[in-house]
């Protein structure tokens, strides 16, 4: 497979409060969605490869596919990526872990399509995928207390203020990453661009349930293959940081806490 190109992007990473503000008051009405409001996609575009392959769209898949989804998703403990690129990082981490089941979002159809047809050539039966929006999914497909980690790994940061309601870590959606994830669940995070690791930081640290930026969970990826884009910094020594959120246990809990919880999943 071709090697993909990536720019740098920018070294200035900025954030309009008050516009992001106003953005984020319109969140639930779909407000930043990349590609538009899924319900409005036609479907004639961009066909995904036929059920029953592992890839779906949530309003346009058959119920009887969307079935076999649901079923897919609760019968093991469950990961999921948002933004897999064309995928090096989750084809080889579900490879690696073969008792557990993941679930892909990557905006970009083209890399959906690509996946699959890796997945069945490499016979990885515990994957599924779709070119949707996180954002939308997630809430309307998963139950609360459902996932063992969210990998968010260099995510786009979108720079211009007003593609601001399209990044990721706002409080809005790290509501539902909070709602979604199971007590001692982590959210494993990764970016190159300054200042975005701090921005991330701030918004996930300030949620209740969330615990602080715990570097010593990074053992239990120590395995991991690296993105696409990770691979690029690697090469050209562009310098990335890591980060790893738990989520808590109850409000009593403390880091004390975290690292007993951490050894009871592991024995």
């Amino acid at each position: 497979m071709p090697k993909k190109v990536y720019k740098v992007g920018r070294d200035a990473f900025e954030t309009d409060e008050a516009r992001l503000q106003k953005a984020l008051e319109r969140y639930h009405e779909g407000k930043g969605l990349i590609g538009g409001d899924p319900r409005r996609r036609p479907r004639w575009i961009h066909p995904l490869p036929p059920e029953p392959a592992h890839a779906f769209r949530l309003m346009q898949s058959s119920p009887e596919h969307l079935e076999r989804l649901r079923a897919f998703l609760a019968a093991a403990p469950l990961e999921v990526e948002i933004g897999s690129g064309p995928g090096d990082f989750i084809l080889d981490w579900a490879k690696k872990h073969p008792h557990r089941h993941f679930l892909a979002f990557e905006v970009k159809w083209k890399l959906i399509r690509d996946m699959v047809k890796r997945m069945e050539e490499e016979g990885i039966e515990n994957l599924w995928v779709s070119d949707d929006d996180a954002r939308f999914d997630l809430p309307r497909l998963l139950q609360p207390n459902s996932v063992e980690v969210f990998h968010i790994l260099f995510p786009d940061p979108w720079w211009k203020p007003k593609h601001q309601p399209r990044r990721l870590f706002v409080p809005p959606f790290v509501d539902v990453l909070a709602l979604l994830l199971k007590p001692g669940g982590v959210l494993r995070a990764a970016t190159d661009v300054p200042g975005y690791a701090e921005a991330m930081r701030n918004v996930v640290e300030a949620h209740p349930d969330f615990l602080p930026h715990n570097p010593d969970l990074a053992v239990r990826f120590a395995d991991a293959a690296p993105t696409s884009r990770q691979a690029f910094c690697d090469e050209i020594g562009r310098p990335y940081q890591f980060l790893y959120f738990q989520k808590r246990w109850s409000e009593a809990d403390d880091t004390s806490q975290v690292g007993a919880g951490s050894q009871r999943r592991n024995e």
